[in-house]
């Protein structure tokens, strides 16, 4: 289990103490888990410019069969909170640049899948908190307010994701990988 580190977690300053409490190597990591490469991003700190060029570095000699980024608030949402406009400044340029398969977050508490962007899939997977209504955008593939986990199965030539709620799988997608 990775964690990306949200907003409550960071209150007061803890980032770096709750990091250390779960076993974190930093506010912000990678993994290597077998022919891919998992980021984890701290999108409370989006502007702090170590985390950018770490991002940075890390992707450029990346050369993974799949790249997927996680992290705390959405770069794309018709939640609640709706898109961090300060995170997409921050990330996406550099996620678009080296062509990130998916990127996770939570922040809304709903589930959003969005129409690739780029190239790239963004989910919004933050249903295990207090459900609240969600929306649609120009960008909204599906979006449902329900209590939910994404089961996701890495294969040597694509992704495929099922969003699970309490009556079974509501949403499925598949990620070419190339």
């Amino acid at each position: 289990l990775w964690a990306a580190l949200g907003n409550h977690d960071v209150d007061d300053g803890f980032g770096p103490a709750q990091a250390a409490a779960l076993g974190l190597p930093h506010e912000w990591y990678s993994v290597e888990i077998g022919d891919g490469l998992l980021m984890v991003l701290d999108s409370n700190q989006p502007r702090e410019e170590a985390q950018q060029a770490w991002l940075e570095e890390t992707l450029a000699n990346s050369d993974h069969a799949w790249r997927i980024v996680a992290m705390h608030h959405p770069l794309f949402s018709a939640g609640v909170h709706g898109s961090s406009e300060r995170n997409r400044e921050a990330f996406l340029p550099i996620l678009e640049r080296y062509g990130v398969d998916i990127v996770f977050a939570g922040h809304d508490h709903d589930y959003q899948r969005s129409k690739p962007q780029e190239g790239i899939l963004y989910i919004v997977t933050g249903a295990a908190a207090k459900l609240r209504d969600t929306g649609t955008a120009y960008f909204t593939e599906v979006s449902s307010s329900q209590y939910h986990f994404v089961d996701m199965m890495i294969y040597p030539d694509r992704i495929e994701l099922q969003a699970i709620g309490r009556d079974g799988v509501f949403d499925s997608t598949t990620v070419a990988l190339s």
